[in-house]
């Protein structure tokens, strides 16, 4: 409940853009993409505010090369783990 209120207070002081920065740098980047959305899909959001919501959306987004070498690492080691079981 305080938590909420803290966040309520702050979010009335500093702009979204600063209150993303700060739950983005606090580490909580469930509560960061929460606000970013809920700040993208606002009407009454200020165009800087649903750049900012943008910006972070895109920032939290794993790069598409590293997920493509997690893929096929994955897949090497299934291959290597079948062989070792087979062979």
């Amino acid at each position: 409940m305080l938590d909420c209120l803290i966040m309520a207070r702050t979010r009335r002081d500093r702009g979204a853009g600063e209150v993303l920065d700060a739950l983005a740098e606090a580490g909580d980047h469930a509560a960061a993409r929460a606000e970013a959305r809920r700040l993208a899909a606002d009407p009454a959001a200020s165009q800087a505010d649903r750049e900012a919501a943008a910006g972070l959306l895109r920032s939290l987004q794993p790069d598409g090369g590293a997920v493509g070498v997690g893929l096929a690492g994955l897949a090497l080691a299934s291959a290597v783990v079948a062989w070792l079981l087979v062979g």
